[in-house]
């Protein structure tokens, strides 16, 4: 603590320094924390969280879904109208919040072999009941995405998300905690290429699902953007944008678990999943150039400069 004195003194510094604040992937305490645990939150370190299970359940049970749900908040803000989660996926999987998520496939051999599985990865995925995003925030979060069914897309899955698909994003190290995560094995996407795209991984799941060069079989295949984040984090990607898609549900339909509005038989580019796709929050780019050597960040801007 740093007290200044108006009588001449030098400023008084006393006691010991404590952390503020932290970052491992972007705006954790910002989209997921929920307000009375954000100062908590930053004054811990990666390895202590692990220690404390209640902050779990914000990310089984973000707050912003909140605002993303029809039949809680979700009409609080309109800007996000086009934001839902899945309530009803493939007309049986509910990801809304403190709603079961695929908890009700618990013992399932269906589960046998996959991710899911509690002789894969033992309870971290399927904890129990009420947690609805344990199988795409969490994991995102915390451990990072395994190469694993269903951690794969949906091309090649014929319709059941629990079996084999497109591999794809593979950034898993179990051991927790609120940290970036990176696969150095996988390419990365030219600045120059016409394909490259600030909405990193979901980019790049949108291309392997449509584009012709990746959806026609179900092959390891480098597909542009899957070095964006959250596999990493380029300073291109739009972070912001890329978790409001992810908390309302992306991820879970990339993987084949598809919105509401999905009809068996039809095509999963649903008018639901095109509203999450194409939402936009206008802004488009970084307001200063980067730079072109380390550190390669633009400079913050002063508190005295306008931007004119």
């Amino acid at each position: 603590m740093r007290t200044l004195s108006t009588i001449g003194d030098d400023p008084n510094d006393s006691g010991n320094w404590v952390q503020v604040s932290r970052l491992g992937m972007p705006l954790t305490n910002e989209v997921v924390i929920p307000i009375g645990f954000k100062d908590y939150w930053n004054s811990l370190t990666p390895y202590q969280e692990l220690a404390d299970t209640q902050l779990d359940g914000f990310f089984y049970n973000p707050e912003l879904a909140l605002y993303m749900d029809n039949s809680l908040f979700g009409g609080a803000v309109p800007a996000m109208s086009k934001l839902r989660i899945q309530r009803n996926s493939l007309g049986a999987f509910d990801f809304g919040f403190g709603k079961d998520g695929l908890f009700g496939l618990k013992g399932n051999p269906a589960l046998a072999g996959t991710a899911l599985d509690d002789a894969v990865f033992g309870t971290l995925l399927l904890p129990g009941p009420g947690k609805a995003r344990s199988v795409d925030l969490w994991p995102i979060f915390h451990t990072g995405v395994p190469n694993v069914i269903p951690y794969q897309l949906a091309t090649g899955k014929a319709g059941n998300p629990l079996a084999a698909g497109k591999p794809f994003i593979h950034n898993f190290l179990p051991n927790g905690g609120d940290m970036l995560r990176l696969n150095m094995a996988t390419p990365p996407t030219p600045r120059n290429s016409p394909d490259f795209s600030p909405l990193g991984i979901v980019q790049a799941a949108v291309l392997g699902l449509t584009n012709p060069t990746y959806n026609a079989n179900a092959n390891l295949q480098w597909i542009p953007n899957m070095d964006g984040f959250p596999n990493g984090r380029r300073l291109e990607d739009d972070v912001t944008l890329i978790e409001l898609q992810a908390v309302s549900g992306v991820a879970l339909a990339a993987i084949g678990l598809w919105y509401d509005d999905y009809v068996a038989g039809g095509s999963p580019v649903t008018q639901d999943l095109l509203d999450v796709l194409t939402y936009r929050t206008g802004v488009n780019e970084n307001d200063k150039p980067f730079k072109d050597s380390f550190p390669y960040v633009a400079t913050p801007w002063s508190g005295t400069e306008t931007g004119e």
